[in-house]
């Protein structure tokens, strides 16, 4: 009896696992669908009734379904305790750390869940497994004329077993609220738009810019010393026009050199690492700020245009207007559902953005006012073997979702007729109340200097702020500021 438990244990724990894969692995090879589901059972039946036939069974079913059960037990535990621990994200060190080395016999398997960027399937597979092991013992026995008991312990197999995958369902329920992987059937609000769109001095055919044109000569231009211009995606559109109205004597080629668009967080370190002379964005984060203090540099601010931040949902969403302290519980998951501020009842999905980007720094500081985050909800996405990363997600359209931009970017370079811009206290986030302040999220977009030695970043600044500067602001889209100023 004890022979059958060691041999039994090593077969359910390493070799039916082994088996499976392998099988899987070899129905890949081949190019027949159904043959990819056929052949790991196949496996895992072949070595089960080798087995079978070669070890002597014990009479009673709780003794011989005993090793499949502990192996079922097993594998269920190590996915329970790494997937909770890791908070359902796949990326984290602690999963990729102790998934693979725990569920060493599925390596194959794991490897090809990998190229999906989805290991939650690993249950399923794990369920699969023992089935067909029980199945197939069996099986086996009907074959041979082996006689066996089921006694009452089986039950409590069972009953343990549904519990191990009740606790993983759970589990993955608890995931789908906290971590959204890709769902292409819902259209998505970010912020990667098509920049060459808004190249300067391109010439291609293919690519209409959207550049902005003054509407007589500028009153100052460069030949020479081009300031190096790098900013927010949001402010892209805004500074390239500027440049395509400023520079002379440069091409699309050329130009690349003197403006691009790294967006907030490596462009504000580009601009403390003095690779570039102006960044075009909003505030720093603190964390930016204190990089700047590190390296000995002294950020200048100086705002050249208005603008606001602004909240948006589904426009099906029966809620059109928030106040600021309801939008704080909201993100605090103090306030979880819509219908306790008005609207519809539904679970309100609020989505963040990545750490030191332009608009998670304004909704810290100005909307928290310094009051804590809690965790965001998460996405994953594939990037080829092993490479499953995680961000913070960005605003995705559901009926119960609520996201935040920056109003030019969500009127101007991603305007989208199924999401509405929500009131603030009741006031829209209009022109005319940007500019006058009674909008009680506007905010102002700076155009930042880290001690640049080019003469010409201080002649760029001054006419942007100048009357000509100002009203080609409010012609890309922007608000002109009420007073010009240096900071």
């Amino acid at each position: 009896m004890k022979k059958y438990y060691i041999l039994t244990s090593l077969m359910t724990l390493i070799l039916s696992p082994a088996a499976a894969s392998i099988g899987l692995f070899g129905a890949i090879l081949v190019p027949t669908g159904i043959l990819q589901f056929i052949a790991p059972v196949l496996m895992v039946i072949l070595v089960w009734a080798l087995h079978s036939r070669a070890a002597k069974l014990p009479d009673k079913a709780s003794q011989v379904f005993l090793p499949a059960f502990i192996a079922s037990c097993y594998y269920m535990g190590a996915w329970i305790a790494v997937f909770g621990l890791s908070s359902y994200r796949f990326d984290s060190s602690l999963f990729e750390g102790l998934y693979f080395g725990l569920t060493a016999p599925y390596f194959v398997i794991n490897v090809l869940l990998s190229f999906g960027g989805d290991f939650s399937f690993f249950p399923l597979i794990t369920a699969g497994t023992a089935v067909v092991t029980v199945l197939t013992v069996v099986i086996t026995c009907a074959i041979c004329k082996k006689k066996i008991t089921f006694d009452k312990k089986v039950l409590v197999y069972a009953l343990i077993t549904i519990c191990l995958f009740g606790i993983a369902a759970i589990q993955q329920f608890s995931r789908s609220m906290a971590v959204l992987s890709s769902d292409y059937q819902i259209e998505r609000i970010k912020d990667e738009v098509n920049l060459y769109e808004y190249r300067p001095f391109s010439s291609s055919d293919k690519v209409a810019s959207k550049l902005m044109r003054l509407d007589e000569p500028p009153t100052i231009s460069f030949a020479e010393n081009y300031p190096k211009l790098d900013g927010a995606t949001a402010a892209y559109p805004v500074y390239a026009a500027i440049v395509q109205e400023l520079y002379k004597g440069l091409d699309e080629k050329t130009v690349e050199q003197f403006v691009t668009c790294s967006k907030t967080d490596e462009a504000y370190q580009r601009l403390i690492d003095g690779k570039i002379d102006v960044f075009f964005g909003a505030q720093p984060s603190k964390q930016q700020v204190q990089a700047a203090k590190e390296k000995g540099v002294e950020l200048s601010l100086t705002p050249i245009a208005r603008e606001a931040f602004v909240f948006f949902v589904n426009k099906d969403n029966s809620v059109s207007s928030l106040t600021l302290e309801q939008i704080q519980s909201i993100y605090q998951k103090k306030i979880t559902n819509w219908r306790d501020v008005g609207g519809k009842a539904g679970k309100i999905m609020p989505f963040q953005r990545p750490e030191n980007s332009g608009s998670q720094t304004v909704m810290l500081a100005m909307v928290m006012g310094g009051k804590s985050l809690p965790e965001p909800l998460w996405e994953e996405y594939a990037a080829g073997m092993g490479g499953v990363i995680s961000q913070v997600a960005e605003y995705r359209n559901y009926s119960a979702a609520i996201g935040y931009s920056f109003r030019f970017f969500a009127t101007g370079m991603k305007p989208d007729e199924n999401i509405k811009l929500l009131a603030i206290d009741g006031i829209d986030p209009t022109a005319e109340n940007i500019q006058n302040g009674t909008y009680p999220l506007a905010i102002d977009v700076y155009a930042v200097t880290a001690g640049s030695d080019n003469e010409n970043t201080d002649k760029l600044i001054e006419w942007i702020l100048s009357e000509q500067g100002q009203n080609f602001i409010e012609k890309c889209g922007y608000v002109r500021i009420a007073k010009r100023t240096r900071l």
